[in-house]
Parts: structure tokens; C-alpha cells; sequence
């Protein structure tokens, strides 16, 4: 047998120093240019709460068959904007005192789509809106014809109410006793005992029902209570004249009711209410004219200062937050009801 000298295969010269750096500066840029994209773009299932630019009101209201006055100032009402962050953005926030970060699952149900639960919003809205406009009417001079009911718009999971009630329920007396406005229906259950039965009257699918449920002792809640978001809303509403909301609105929620009132009442009283000034403010307004908290105070304050306003209404249940949280030189001041809105603003002026 012949004997074969095997080779070895010959030696790769190893790359020059510098070309290695290069390549491990490269590799190296390269990892973290995709983590900060990561953590900058990926969202988390996080959302907060930031400043939204505030809107005017009067483009918002069409009013036809009556005559009107010019706004001799301007009102706007004070939003917000959820906005879903991802990990560099939520590390600022919580190290921020003046930012909140909240659960996804929060503010989305978990049982509707994003686009699905915006759109309720709008709608929320515009319930808001018919209510507001109404009282502002009523405070210029007007009769209007209006009547509310209660509307279920979500039922919370895991809640005594849970199978009982579904959203776009219509409550229309508890315990036999008739009821128009979400606040009546969640005073009952406050002042209610854990374990005691409810009798509601409801409206669904144009049929009456006596639906019982017993009160609960919820998480989030630190009374006992039903388990239900509610809603007054506009069951009729008639005026001697056409109000409208401007179809191309995409504000959602009820916050803006007591501008809205506001903004009405100047639209169509005699009186100069502005005399000047920009106004801007935030509340929920109800059929008895009282005026209701809303969320996202701290970021609102903001807003309003960016926006140069003269004066800043807010629930008074909220004066406490809103001033702790208001940059230094905003005018901020509480009212309980339209009445005193009114009133706080022929102050101002």
C-alpha cells in the first residue's frame, strides 16, 4: 500500500486588528440602533394621559330659526390625548411626579376594539353636547322641552351587575321610584349596604323589566355599588329653534358639557358674558345643571396655560388638584353648577 501525505488545509490569516474594531463597532451600533428603535417605537400595553390642544366651542354649535350674538372673546374646552407609549417614554413618566402611566386594559374594555370604543366616545359626546346645549337655553331664557334617561354604557366583568344588565340598557326607575338623571342611580347604590337587592326598572329592546341586583363590594369602588358605567343621556329635547353639533367633531367623552353651556348661553343671551376674555374649562353638565368631575385635571392645567387663558373652570370637587397641579399665574376656579360659571365669569371681567 502506498503511502499519501495529506496536506493540511492551508492557514487563514487573521484579520488585521483594525478590521475586527470595525466590524465589532459595527455589529455592536448596530444592536443598540435596534434597541432604541424598540423601546422607542414598540408600544406597551401602557397608555398616558398628555395635553391635548383645546378646542373652541363655538365652531362646534349650529344654531338655526333664532337670532345669535357674536362671542366678544372666546371659549374652548381643555382635552386630552391617550397616547400609548413605548419602554424609553414610560421610563420618563415614571420618573416623572407630574405623569401618570395607566394599564392598557384601563381605558380600552377589554371586549371592544379600539376604533369601536372611540366611536362610543363620540357618541358620549354628543349625548353631552344635547344636554349642555339645552341648560345654556334654559339659563338665556329658552323652555326647553327636555327629558333624560339613564343609559348602561358598560357592564364591569366579575360585577354584581354582570348578566343582569347590557350596555345601551335604559334605567328608568329604582326601586319603583323614577329616575332621569346616572347621578340618582349611584347615589342609591353609595348609600346602599354590600348584599342588599336593587329592583331596576329597564328599558331594552322597547320593553320594560324589573331587574334585580344585589350590591357588591368592588375593587375600585369604595362603596358598595352595582358594577355599571352610566350616563345620562337625551331621551327628547325640543327647542324653538335648531341646534346642532357640527358633524365633523371627533372629541369623545361627556367633559365638555359646561363649556358647551357656557358657550350657548353666550351665543344667545342679550348679555355680554366674555367681555373679552378666553375662558376654558372642563366638567360634565347634567339636566339639573350641576357640574360633574372629569379625568385628566393635571394634564388639562397644562393646556390651558399653553392655550393663554384668562380664566380656567373646573368642578370644585376638583379645585384642590387642579391648583396643586396649574402652572404658576393661572387663574383656576371651582364651580359646583352653570349658574356659577356664569357668575365666576362676570367676575373675571
Amino acid at each position: 500500500m502506498s503511502e499519501v501525505e495529506l496536506s493540511a488545509p492551508p492557514t487563514q490569516e487573521p484579520a488585521p486588528p483594525r478590521r475586527r474594531s470595525l466590524w465589532r463597532t459595527a455589529f455592536y451600533t448596530a444592536s443598540l440602533s435596534i434597541l432604541l428603535w424598540a423601546g422607542t417605537i414598540v408600544p406597551l400595553p401602557v397608555v398616558e394621559y398628555v395635553p391635548g390642544p383645546p378646542s373652541e366651542i363655538e365652531p362646534l354649535v349650529m344654531i338655526d330659526g333664532v337670532a345669535t350674538t357674536e362671542l366678544d372673546g372666546r371659549t374652548a374646552l381643555l382635552t386630552v390625548v391617550i397616547r400609548q407609549q413605548a419602554t424609553l417614554p414610560s421610563i420618563r413618566a415614571l420618573l416623572d411626579t407630574d405623569r401618570e402611566l395607566l394599564q392598557l386594559s384601563e381605558v380600552y374594555p377589554d371586549d371592544v376594539d379600539r376604533d369601536t370604543y372611540l366611536q362610543m366616545q363620540r357618541n358620549r359626546f354628543g349625548r353631552q353636547f344635547d344636554i349642555a346645549a339645552a341648560m345654556g337655553a334654559q339659563a338665556a331664557g329658552f323652555d326647553p322641552d327636555l327629558v333624560t334617561e339613564v343609559v348602561v354604557l358598560d357592564v364591569l366583568a366579575d360585577s354584581p351587575a354582570e348578566g343582569r344588565l347590557l350596555p345601551g340598557d335604559a334605567v328608568i326607575a329604582v326601586d319603583g321610584v323614577p329616575i332621569e338623571a346616572a347621578e340618582e342611580l349611584q347615589s342609591r347604590a353609595r348609600e346602599g349596604t354590600v348584599g342588599e337587592d336593587v329592583v331596576l326598572t329597564v328599558v331594552r329592546d322597547r320593553r320594560e323589566h324589573d331587574v334585580i341586583v344585589t350590591l357588591g363590594d368592588l375593587p375600585q369602588s369604595p362603596y358598595p355599588a352595582l358594577g355599571v358605567i352610566v350616563e345620562t343621556a337625551v331621551d327628547r329635547l325640543v327647542l324653538p329653534f335648531d341646534l346642532t353639533l357640527a358633524e365633523d367633531t371627533r372629541i369623545g367623552g361627556p367633559s365638555a358639557g359646561m363649556m358647551v353651556g357656557i358657550t350657548v348661553f353666550d351665543l344667545l343671551a342679550e348679555e355680554d358674558l366674555l367681555g373679552g376674555l378666553t375662558v376654558v374649562g372642563t366638567g360634565t353638565l347634567d339636566a339639573d345643571g350641576r357640574v360633574g368631575p372629569v379625568g385628566g385635571i393635571p394634564q388639562k392645567m397644562r393646556a390651558a396655560a399653553g392655550f393663554d387663558a384668562d380664566l380656567v373652570l373646573v368642578p370644585t370637587i376638583q379645585l384642590e388638584t387642579a391648583l396643586d397641579t396649574a402652572p404658576d399665574g393661572l387663574r383656576v376656579v371651582g364651580v359646583d353648577d352653570l349658574d356659577a360659571a356664569l357668575a365666576a365669569i362676570r367676575a373675571a371681567r
